[in-house]
């Protein structure tokens, strides 16, 4: 990777400096730092992590110190009735994946409406506190009732409403019918209406249940008293026996190469594969001739690459513990090299976008692309390093802002709506790896990302929120950095396109030149120009860059982003 990138950000950079907890720590959106750094969509939610680094944590620790306190203080975007996926790039070698999607109830079958977008029948079994207590437990070093102490302060204490949750609580205060929810309504509308930006925000509710899995674990969510609660928020939709039976699951990372970087990525139930294979197809061309982010002859090839990648997605990407897989076959180079093949420079491939999926099967010979060795943007992402060399990258969500929109009574937090991201039953597609059956995770695009430099070192650590736009928004911003030589802030700043099969255009957020938009369509491109401010729904990624020792974090600009780092 280039040297000098700290040089562009000294203009808003801001180091923290951190003491034992309790500890008063400040955030900004662009921060830096030698010893850690934590960056999340929510400034109090990095501190939070940056807590627990300046306390003798490693990365594990602050990033699961952090994902509790995001559901805090993004409680929109993320819940202890979510789910997520978490990738580790551990200092001693090994890369792995812990599998927290949630999974759909026991009685369920193909006939079963996963359309439902709202109430207890959208709803699939939350993966969180077991994904987070199973990281903390395998690969931490400090207790639950030491990473979570922040996140309980957050909820008892109260935070400041800041004004993208205002916006949020808006939408949520029509949903409830004007803030009468008698669940709801207390916690987030105390006098009926939406507070004002500034106001204390306290869930007390939350605190209790933050506290109760602080003391017990798992246990206490799946098993305890909080357990009895969920069920009955869910009117019988699924039993205190579907609670019990989940598990959350430690996976191989999948492994891929860009530019001699290695690519750490999730497996195949969510965006993973589609990432690296995208950046696999885009080995063959030499972006850094062209002329960056806007040169409409690289929006046009990274386009072409991400069609083809998501066009291979429906067909051969599901629940690993359903199907096998084809992973070696798609994250092969030879698979890469047929699939570039495909692509005219000089034109668009398809301009309906209907692009079909390769047949990676041919390539199933190639090195195993595994490594367990030494459209709602309701979405959220954590990024975490430490001084070790230990990078967390995890993707965390409840699916449709406010998931369900039914909150557990007593305990303050909204059950995710997962469930209608499975396919509807279909007699026409009976081979559909994405059918809703019991206890099967339904295909998301989380692809929380970390990629290790040509020396090895961790040189990024990144994920995004954005729906359908993750994929497209993670792969956009690799290559800003490593082929464009950006910034990571000038990377993440820059306006976004998305490209994939199902959607006849190519949406391009606003920002990009109108010379560029003129040429694209040139190509033959079907363009669906967004003009005016950034559109949050392009991701707010969440991000970590490493150059010379220096670590700098980057929090969304999109939302209320932060970072805290630790020197």
């Amino acid at each position: 990777m280039r040297k000098g990138w700290r040089n562009k950000l000294l203009t808003i950079q801001l180091i923290s400096v951190f003491a034992l907890l309790p500890v008063a720590v400040s955030a900004q959106q662009v921060a830096t730092g030698t010893d850690g750094m934590v960056a999340s969509a929510h400034e109090l939610a990095s501190q939070a992590g940056a807590e627990i680094l300046a306390a003798g944590g490693n990365a594990v620790d602050a990033a699961v110190a952090t994902a509790f306190a995001v559901t805090v203080v993004e409680p929109n975007a993320s819940s202890l009735g979510g789910e997520g996926y978490m990738v580790l790039s551990l200092a001693d070698g090994r890369n792995l994946a812990i599998d927290f999607r949630s999974w759909a109830p026991g009685h369920v079958d193909n006939e079963t409406d996963a359309s439902v977008m709202t109430g207890p029948e959208s709803t699939c079994i939350p993966g969180l506190v077991a994904g987070l207590t199973l990281a903390l437990q395998e690969y931490g070093t400090k207790t639950l009732e030491e990473v979570m102490a922040p996140a309980i302060r957050l909820a008892r204490d109260g935070f400041p409403l800041d004004a993208v949750l205002y916006d949020r609580l808006s939408e949520l205060y029509g949903f409830t019918e004007y803030g009468t929810d008698p669940v709801i309504g207390p916690i987030y509308f105390p006098d009926g209406l939406v507070p004002e930006i500034g106001s204390l925000v306290v869930n007390e509710d939350l605190a209790r249940a933050l506290e109760l899995v602080a003391e017990q674990g798992a246990y206490a969510f799946y098993r305890g008293e909080m357990a009895t609660a969920i069920v009955d928020a869910m009117d019988g939709w699924f039993t205190s026996g579907d609670l019990q039976r989940y598990q959350a699951v430690v996976r191989d990372a999948i492994i891929s190469e860009y530019r001699g970087h290695t690519v750490i990525g999730a497996p195949p139930n969510v965006a993973g594969i589609v990432v690296a294979e995208a950046l696999n197809i885009l080995d063959n061309y030499d972006l850094s001739a062209l002329g960056g982010w806007d040169d409409p002859k690289a929006v046009h090839l990274i386009a072409e690459a991400l069609l083809l990648a998501s066009a291979d997605r429906i067909p051969y990407m599901g629940d690993p513990d359903f199907f096998e897989v084809p992973l070696t076959g798609l994250l092969s180079e030879e698979y890469a090299t047929e699939r570039s093949a495909l692509i005219d420079p000089g034109a668009a491939m398809v301009p309906t976008r209907e692009t079909p999926p390769g047949n990676p099967y041919p390539f199933m010979a190639a090195p195993v692309g595994t490594d367990g060795g030494p459209e709602s943007p309701s979405t959220t992402h954590i990024s975490v390093l430490d001084e070790a060399g230990n990078a967390v990258a995890i993707t965390q969500t409840i699916s449709s802002f406010w998931g369900s929109q039914e909150m557990v009574s007593g305990f303050g937090f909204f059950m995710n709506n997962e469930l209608h991201n499975f396919n509807g039953y279909n007699p026409n597609r009976l081979g559909d790896l994405n059918v809703v059956a019991p206890y099967k995770r339904p295909r998301t695009v989380l692809a929380p990302t970390i990629v290790r430099n040509t020396e090895r070192e961790v040189a990024l650590v990144i994920g995004t929120p954005g729906a359908g736009r993750i994929p497209s928004t993670v792969v956009q911003t690799i290559i800003n950095v490593i082929d464009f030589e950006m910034s990571l802030a000038d990377a993440i700043k820059a306006p976004k396109f998305t490209s994939r099969v199902g959607y006849p255009e190519l949406h391009i957020e606003g920002g990009y030149p109108d010379a560029t938009i003129e040429a694209l369509k040139a190509l033959g491109h079907v363009v669906n120009a967004t003009h005016g401010a950034l559109d949050y729904y392009f991701g707010g990624v969440n991000a970590i860059i490493v150059e010379d020792g220096l670590m700098t974090g980057v929090g969304s600009f999109r939302r209320a982003g932060g970072a805290a780092g630790r020197r």
